[in-house]
């Protein structure tokens, strides 16, 4: 039997690697014939879609409740429903549905009608097949872009979602950062200064009794007590540097840089060091902020060439990538390239570099600020022939 005269029967075309593929169109007409020649030729030029028959209104009606196809192509005159009032019934469980109406009849009613329903394209018998084609390339097309949009919505909110999680999860860290920053302020602390007092009181009360080896002791319970509170102080500083806003602004870094070295020659005018510091280089971000980063890149440059004679720092930038990447260079200690990941570990300190003051936290603050600018950054290094720190904002 045809399935071209029988109400609600679907013919499958091969809808392998198509663009197509489940694109279901509905065509109801009474007449035997015309669903046979229309058919046909939509079979013809649309190879892949799925198309789906019912004779009469009611019967299309329960064929798109069954199928839910996208399209939806019918005649207006017909018996027992008509094809207005199921294009209406349809538009009410399915506002997207395309449907496109074909009759013989120019009635200004039925167009009113048609258009009140929310019909798409109304065309008029005789059939001008290449006007339907037209139509129906129109109402595919728009299902793909909606099609598109579906799915890109979709991976909107499941991104939306992996975003909040990440949100509640540094909520989190944050409250649990906050409780730290607070056991640091004030329990370890607080027996650090107890132990300080008496320290205190051992020395003034009870040094005159103890031999040197006693009095030894009592250096190495003051250097641990200061090195331990020295230790507290960085931890509460790198801290801060992970909370609070990052009020950005175009600022000058190398007005920053030149402050900065003139601030180390300051320190000791015994160093023979010569900075070169480029002038009018700008950067987006914190100025507060972008001056402890360049303090530390800096000042880790000063420590590393304290051994070097005509010791050079320098501060630059360089186009790389379209992307703008600043520099702190120095010809310094330098370190082993297979190290480079560690700089930027908290206390991490290397151990070619213990003969250097400093606790290790430095260049983790600096990378922790850069991050928070949305930035990265990475060092190139060599035992011996210095290293260049690179930073991007």
């Amino acid at each position: 039997m045809s399935p071209y005269h029988d109400s609600g029967v679907v013919s499958h075309m091969d809808t392998s690697n198509s663009d197509d593929h489940v694109i279901s169109i509905l065509y109801v007409d009474d007449e035997q014939k015309s669903r046979e020649v229309l058919g046909k030729l939509i079979c013809h030029r649309y190879p892949n879609v799925r198309l789906l028959f019912s004779a009469n209104g009611k019967a299309g009606v329960k064929s798109f409740k069954r199928h839910r196809p996208e399209i939806v192509i019918t005649d207006v005159n017909m018996p027992i429903s008509d094809g207005i009032s199921m294009a209406a019934e349809i538009k009410t469980l399915s506002s997207t549905t395309e449907i496109i109406v074909l009759t013989a009849c120019s009635n200004t009613e039925h167009l009113l009608q048609a258009i009140e329903v929310g019909v798409s394209h109304y065309i008029l018998k005789p059939i001008n097949i290449k006007q339907v084609f037209k139509v129906v390339d129109k109402a595919i097309d728009i299902i793909r872009s909606k099609r598109v949009l579906v799915q890109q919505n979709d991976a909107i909110m499941a991104l939306n979602a992996g975003l909040a999680q990440k949100a509640a999860e540094l909520e989190l860290a944050n409250q649990a950062l906050g409780a730290f920053n607070y056991t640091v302020a004030h329990d370890l602390r607080s027996p650090l200064v107890v132990a300080s007092g008496f320290f205190r009181v051992l020395c003034d009360n009870y040094a005159p009794v103890l031999d040197d080896r006693g009095k030894e002791y009592l250096e190495v319970i003051n250097r641990e007590i200061s090195r331990m509170n020295s230790l507290i102080e960085v931890l509460l500083k790198f801290s801060m540097h992970s909370q609070g806003a990052v009020n950005k602004s175009w600022t000058c870094l190398s007005k920053i840089a030149d402050e900065i070295s003139g601030s180390l020659l300051a320190q000791d005018r015994r160093r023979n060091v010569t900075f070169h510091i480029v002038d009018g280089i700008f950067g987006y971000g914190d100025p507060d902020l972008l001056q402890i980063v360049l303090e530390n890149l800096l000042g880790n440059a000063w420590k590393y060439s304290s051994k070097t004679d005509d010791a050079r720092i320098e501060f630059g930038a360089i186009n790389k990538e379209d992307d703008l990447v600043y520099f702190v260079h120095d010809n310094g200690a330098g370190f082993d390239q297979r190290d480079a990941e560690k700089l930027f570990v908290p206390f991490q300190r290397l151990q070619c570099n213990d003969e250097i003051a400093g606790m290790g936290i430095g260049l983790a603050t600096a990378h922790r600020i850069i991050l928070r600018h949305g930035g990265r950054i990475w060092a190139d290094g060599e035992i011996g022939k210095g290293a260049t720190f690179y930073f991007t904002l």
